[in-house]
């Protein structure tokens, strides 16, 4: 495996994807999935496009902005295989939402992407998590690779 390919997604999609999500700015995140996105999976277990992610999406970031809570994601890989223009990674995310209050909780879940490279820079396309077997998730999340260890994926 070429670990350039997986410095790049980092570059444009994983290292973008938690700062954008702790300031909530919808547009700027949204702009790391493809127009084409198929989303599947979540707590609610829907599949829908582009257009309803990005409506759940700005809905979501605009009460917690207007709750004065916070969330912060972090991701961790099981699997992370790209050549060429595309790439599938799977992995674990841990989710920290925190009430204005201070309150906080931490959510664990699994996730897979397909991304596609066009026009010099990488998009997600499929966008798929689930909280299945979640008893094991942290300890899963503390296992697995750092989203730079990008070494560990090597052949």
């Amino acid at each position: 495996m070429d670990t350039t390919l997986l410095r790049q997604l980092n570059d444009d999609v994983w290292h973008p994807f938690p700062l954008l999500y702790a300031r909530l700015d919808a547009p700027a995140f949204l702009d790391l999935y493809s127009p084409e996105l198929i989303r599947a999976g979540g707590p609610a277990k829907q599949v829908f496009g582009f257009t309803e992610y990005a409506d759940q999406t700005e809905k979501w970031f605009a009460e917690l902005a207007d709750r004065g809570s916070s969330v912060s994601i972090t991701f961790r890989f099981v699997e992370r295989i790209a050549a060429n223009d595309v790439a599938s990674e799977r992995g674990i995310f841990q989710l920290v939402s925190t009430r204005a209050d201070g309150d906080g909780r931490t959510f664990y879940g699994r996730f897979h992407t397909y991304s596609r490279r066009a026009d010099g820079r990488w998009r997600i396309c499929v966008d798929y998590d689930t909280d299945e077997r979640s008893a094991t998730l942290e300890e899963e999340f503390l296992a697995a690779a750092d989203v730079d260890d990008v070494d560990a994926f090597k052949e």
